[in-house]
């Protein structure tokens, strides 16, 4: 059976995948192959990297037929196909699948099962400014940037929804089964998605292989914002050298901080209605896709541009640029 994992960003992709090239060998004794072929540049004799971006990097560079990929996973695929094979990559989930489809055309379509983790909308919209704000990729106007983004995905529930992504998978994997998974962290087996992802697939975790990994905390939003800023002048290698390490003033680490409470249940109530049909097709079982979110009082209160989130952007980028010159 081959696994193809879309990734969603921000579901601990990045984890998994690491535990799963970190202990390759034991795992493929357990039954699972993550497979090598589109995690190195074919023909190019490169260690396997963690994950198999370079295949999405292929097909966003490049108008290129997909055709060394589609060789090299046929290949792997004939040699290890009684087992769980395994092909992740986050940038999947927004790739253009019809090429992607091109890279699994020698195995049959009953073999494949397509698998990504759905995380709560708004938890997915913070996750995300923030990831653009500590790379320096964010516009200055911060609040302009949520409101432009709130305004798309109302236009357009459809590219932002998962009955949406449902439909793009089939249009390019017709007849392939789909295996959509809950990112709810109380749900999870073990609490961990490494574990969850492996139950999934009917491989025990090894014995001596730890899958209880520490999760990194989240980092506020005006911390996330000030890091940006370092980015852009010493680089995200070094930037992310540096947030690495722990930091223990409250004002960098806080959730629920980038939508308004008032944003944050019109977007997850606008895009579970949006996701109704996806949700009685796979969860028939839950009343709603994800739980309520209850907010404290001090999140309720959120305003971004009010006057206590200036201060605490000033607050946090002096810790950021002393940081930085400690470096």
């Amino acid at each position: 059976m081959l696994w193809l994992h879309l990734g969603m960003p921000k579901t601990g992709t990045t984890a998994l995948q690491s535990f799963l090239r970190n202990n390759a060998a034991v795992l493929s004794d357990a039954g699972l192959r993550y497979m090598e072929a589109g995690r190195q540049r074919p023909n190019s004799g490169e260690r396997p990297k963690v994950s198999h971006n370079i295949m999405a990097f292929h097909m966003n560079q490049s108008s290129q037929p997909m055709d060394d990929f589609r060789e090299a996973m046929g290949r792997e695929y004939e040699e290890h196909g009684e087992k769980a094979c395994l092909v992740s990559s986050e940038m999947f989930y927004n790739a253009d699948l019809v090429r992607l489809a091109q890279v699994f055309s020698e195995i049959p379509v009953r073999e494949i099962r397509i698998v990504f983790y759905c995380r709560r909308y708004s938890d997915f919209f913070e996750a995300d400014y923030k990831q653009r704000a500590k790379n320096g990729r964010l516009p200055a106007d911060g609040s302009g940037f949520v409101r432009d983004r709130l305004a798309a995905i109302r236009a357009n529930p459809d590219g932002h929804s998962y009955a949406g992504a449902v439909s793009r998978i089939r249009a390019a994997f017709p007849g392939v089964a789909i295996v959509p998974l809950l990112y709810e962290r109380a749900e999870l087996t073990n609490g961990n998605v490494i574990d969850d992802f492996l139950s999934r697939l009917g491989v025990a975790p090894p014995p001596g292989c730890s899958t209880d990994l520490p999760a990194n905390p989240s980092l506020s939003r005006v911390a996330s914002e000030a890091f940006g800023v370092v980015t852009r002048a010493i680089g995200r290698k070094r930037s992310r050298q540096l947030r690495r390490q722990a930091v223990s003033d409250p004002v960098m680490i806080r959730r629920h901080d980038v939508l308004e409470p008032d944003e944050r249940a019109w977007l997850d109530d606008f895009l579970a209605e949006a996701d109704e049909g996806f949700r009685q097709e796979f969860f028939p079982d839950r009343k709603v896709l994800f739980s309520p979110v209850r907010l404290g009082a001090e999140d309720q209160r959120f305003r971004r541009d009010s006057a206590e989130e200036v201060a605490a952007l000033k607050q946090a980028a002096e810790i950021v640029f002393r940081m930085a010159l400690d470096v």
